[in-house]
């Protein structure tokens, strides 16, 4: 029988187990990262005036709040990080992650991804319905009844609205953390694994604290620079939705200044 040992870890970082200078880098990136989304979030402040005068300006409105939204599970992230909670920041890096693609997917096809997004809708707020239902719950009927009801029509861009086939299109890099952060963000055994160690033969250490296995890269330092990076492509996937592109200049700078590289803002663009 294995004896079960329970420990409070000594907090570590990928820094500390590297180089001092590795430390130092993951400190600086991170400092950048703080800086660069205080710089996008300057961006944004006068967003009312720059969107589109005419046409179909859905996509607009829909990327606007997924974006809006985007900037705060950034902060988030960021004030998790600060408080030593990066491991429990996985649900929002998935989070802030499905919000840049979605822009990313509004920002390509346009008025075909905002009917594909409620069809969605269409389906979600049915099964919520019947749940309801279900449970006896009383509701206004009204709104259910009009969204049941409206007629929307069917495209191509409706596989989209599952993330795999959507990651898939925007880039391998994103679906592999996407998938990555999923497997921290819920109840899976790889979440549990963090708490816990089974390698000794006679010995099985609980954890209050997570710990990663041996040779597995935390996400946990660099949180803040992974929520910039996501961020700013969020950012430039909005940018392709403004009359002109008005942002290209601000965004190509803060890449620069924030140790985003021309090969990753060229897979982006």
């Amino acid at each position: 029988m294995a004896t079960i040992m329970t420990e409070k870890p000594e907090r570590r970082s990928v820094g500390e187990a590297h180089h001092e200078g590795v430390k130092e880098q993951i400190a600086a990136d991170n400092q950048r990262a703080y800086e660069g989304l205080e710089e996008l979030a300057q961006l944004t402040r006068d967003v009312a005036r720059l969107g589109p005068a005419e046409g179909d300006r859905r996509p607009f409105y829909v990327a606007w709040g997924l974006l809006a939204a985007a900037e705060r599970q950034a902060a988030a992230i960021v004030l998790l990080h600060r408080k030593g909670l990066g491991h429990e920041a996985a649900p929002n890096r998935r989070a802030l992650l499905e919000h840049m693609a979605q822009i990313e997917w509004l920002a390509d096809d346009g008025a075909d991804a905002v009917d594909a997004m409620n069809r969605a809708l269409q389906q979600s707020q049915k099964k919520l319905r019947d749940a309801a239902d279900a449970a006896g719950m009383a509701y206004d009927p009204e709104i259910a009844d009009l969204v049941a009801g409206a007629v929307i029509p069917s495209n191509s861009a409706e596989q989209f609205n599952n993330f795999t086939p959507l990651f898939k299109r925007l880039s391998d890099v994103f679906l592999a953390v996407w998938r990555a952060e999923t497997q921290l963000a819920h109840p899976t055994l790889t979440a549990a694994q963090c708490f816990f160690d089974d390698s000794a033969r006679d010995t099985v250490t609980l954890y209050s604290e997570p710990v990663y296995r041996q040779g597995v890269e935390s996400p946990i330092e660099r949180s803040p620079f992974i929520a910039f990076v996501v961020m700013w492509s969020a950012m430039q996937a909005f940018n392709q939705l403004l009359p002109g592109q008005l942002w290209s200049d601000e965004l190509q700078q803060i890449a620069a200044e924030g140790g985003i590289d021309d090969s990753w803002t060229a897979s982006v663009q």
